[in-house]
């Protein structure tokens, strides 16, 4: 049989949802003030902003250049002197371009190094099984020169693979500068964050400098160890040389059969010492400009201690340049020293023929 609902037991079901509806809406009632409050509040704080920022513009563009500038606290942001960025990108965009197209040390490339090692192989193979009377000396002085023309090679590798990373880094420097000082023009960052800017930026040209500078010192280390392999080859063979015209003239013949018992002809001993010869005017050429980049490069570190001194100076009058004038030489500078970088990979005039006439 169907049971009859209970008229009390249905009254007290239905109480608790309506005392929990009659709470919260109590409750809302509370927060509602408090909601309207802190909304009027931000509002409020809105306008306030809005303008203090508009008339904080309008009296710097005003009070602030003016002479009496100087003395409201207001004004000091205003008055930051913006840092030389322009003369430390031209810097670094004259030190690249001039040791791209004039002191590229790819006079000695790595097809040269290798013609030379092959020639040196071949000296060393002929003199071994001479009767010449300095023969073993002479062939350990080889073996000497040959692997200090490998480290040569690697070098000199090695430092023009640097010189092209240290222009990738460069532009990658001078592009974050780029968008922080448009960023201060927009007035989204702080004028007085540039010094600081502008030392972290001179603080990675320096390391990238240095860098540099060490690759080029032991590069020309490696061509100077180089120099002395070839005098003492050259004296010995000079001392030999005479030793054969004067005490054992047969001693000529004994060559030339070993020789063509070898299936070697002495035109291939001519070419291999003209190509020798022609290394040596290229390893000279190569040190002179090696020379030179080290001189550049150390000049350069000269200029920016000059230019960081100009930054911890007072400022005794206002800036000769605005900001806007800054950004546009970054700019042109960063691309300058993209065509500074295709410049050097370009192929540069054919390097000298080793071994032809």
């Amino acid at each position: 049989m169907p049971q009859k609902s209970d008229g009390t037991g249905g009254t007290k079901t239905i109480r608790p949802a309506a005392s929990v509806i009659s709470y919260g809406g109590g409750a809302l009632l509370t927060i509602k003030p408090i909601l309207s409050w802190l909304l009027a509040a931000a509002i409020l704080a809105t306008i306030i902003s809005y303008a203090y920022n508009t008339i904080t513009g309008v009296v710097v563009d005003m009070v602030c250049p003016s002479i009496w500038g100087s003395y409201i606290p207001l004004c000091q942001e205003f008055r930051a002197p913006v840092p030389d960025f322009s003369q430390l990108v031209e810097k670094q965009v004259n030190l690249y371009e001039t040791m791209t197209t004039q002191y590229n040390p790819d006079s000695i490339s790595a097809i040269e190094l290798k013609k030379v090692e092959l020639a040196t192989r071949d000296l060393q193979v002929m003199i071994k099984y001479s009767k010449l009377g300095s023969a073993h000396l002479l062939d350990e002085k080889l073996g000497d020169y040959l692997l200090r023309s490998r480290d040569l090679g690697r070098n000199i590798q090695s430092l023009q693979a640097k010189t092209k990373g240290t222009i990738d880094n460069l532009i990658t420097y001078n592009s974050f500068l780029l968008r922080k000082l448009s960023e201060v023009e927009m007035k989204k960052g702080s004028k007085q964050e540039l010094r600081k800017l502008y030392e972290t930026s001179m603080s990675l040209v320096e390391d990238e400098s240095a860098r540099l500078i060490l690759a080029i010192e032991t590069a020309q280390g490696c061509l100077d160890r180089l120099e002395e392999d070839l005098y003492s080859i050259q004296e010995i063979t000079a001392q030999e040389t005479y030793y054969q015209d004067q005490e054992r003239p047969s001693l000529l013949a004994d060559i030339l059969n070993m020789i063509t018992g070898k299936g070697m002809r002495r035109p291939l001993v001519e070419k291999n010492l003209a190509l020798l010869n022609n290394f040596e005017t290229q390893r000279r050429d190569a040190a002179t400009k090696l020379k030179l980049m080290l001189h550049r490069m150390i000049a350069f570190q000269s200029d920016l201690e000059e230019l960081r001194s100009q930054v911890v100076k007072p400022i005794i009058i206002a800036d000769s340049m605005p900001l806007e004038m800054h950004i546009e030489n970054v700019g042109k500078g960063i691309a300058r020293l993209r065509e500074s970088k295709v410049l050097e990979s370009r192929p540069q005039d054919p390097p000298l023929l080793v071994g032809k006439d």
